[in-house]
C-alpha cells in the first residue's frame, strides 16, 4: 500500500449535551477504502507500514498513533505505545463518507459520537 493509496478521514466531534470542551476537537486518520467506502481490512493486512491517526484535541497537543484492526473491528491507538489501550471505532455501517456520524469507545467504555467531516 503506498501513500497515495491511502484517504485521510477526518472526524469532527458530534455535538452532545454536556460535552464542554469539544468544539474544535477532531481526528485524522489514513485508511484505504473499498468500493462501499468501508476500511479495507485486506489493505490492511497487506501493508508493512502502519497507517497513521491523530487526535486534536483543544487544550493538548496531537496525540499520534496508528489504526489497528482485529476480528472485531477497527481502532485507534493514539500513541506509539503498543501497551496503551486503543479507542474502537463503532457504528460504521455508512461507511466513511462526509456527514456520517460513527461511535468511538474509549479504553474505558465510554462513547462519544464523531462526524465524518472531511474524505481526501
Amino acid at each position: 500500500m503506498t501513500a497515495a493509496q491511502l484517504r485521510q478521514v477526518t472526524l469532527a466531534r458530534a455535538w452532545e449535551p454536556g460535552a464542554p470542551g469539544a468544539q474544535g476537537e477532531r481526528i485524522e486518520f489514513s485508511v484505504a477504502l473499498d468500493p462501499g467506502n468501508m476500511p479495507d481490512a485486506q489493505a490492511w493486512q497487506d501493508d508493512p507500514a502502519p497507517w497513521p491517526t491523530a487526535l486534536h484535541l483543544s487544550d493538548a497537543p496531537p496525540q499520534a498513533g496508528e489504526v489497528l484492526h482485529d476480528e472485531d473491528g477497527w481502532m485507534l491507538r493514539f500513541s506509539a505505545d503498543p501497551d496503551v489501550p486503543s479507542h474502537r471505532l463503532c457504528h460504521l455501517g455508512g461507511g466513511l463518507r462526509p456527514g456520517e456520524v460513527l461511535t468511538l469507545r474509549g479504553p474505558d467504555g465510554r462513547e462519544s459520537a464523531w462526524r465524518v467531516v472531511g474524505v481526501t
